[in-house]
């Protein structure tokens, strides 16, 4: 029984330590983990302004894993920095703008 006390005060110290410390400039979002990716990796496309260590550390936290091990095909849930731009993959769409010049018009 003292063991369960102790791991639950443990449980909520760690997810104190989590609240207190986020300084509420991160997001999180769901990605498809792809072959080869690793956190280390991720950490690389995904940190903005935190490192790479503290990075892994919420992704760590958010997913309840225990290790470094992801594997491919799975969800994971990732901190994305409010710093960081938001590039347009292949699968958005970017509205087109029609800009006219006296006669002609044009698209961009």
């Amino acid at each position: 029984m003292n063991y369960i006390k102790i791991l639950f005060m443990v449980t909520i110290m760690i997810a104190a330590y989590i609240f207190i410390t986020d300084d509420g400039k991160t997001t999180y979002e769901q990605i498809k983990i792809q072959h080869g990716d690793t956190l280390w990796t991720l950490a690389e496309r995904y940190k903005g302004d935190l490192t790479t260590e503290e990075w892994i550390r919420k992704v760590k936290a958010e997913n309840k894993l225990t290790d470094e091990q992801i594997i491919a095909g799975k969800e994971l849930t990732v901190p994305i920095s409010e710093t960081m731009i938001h590039i347009a993959i292949d699968h958005e769409e970017i509205p087109t703008t029609k800009v006219a010049s006296q006669n002609n018009e044009y698209e961009k």
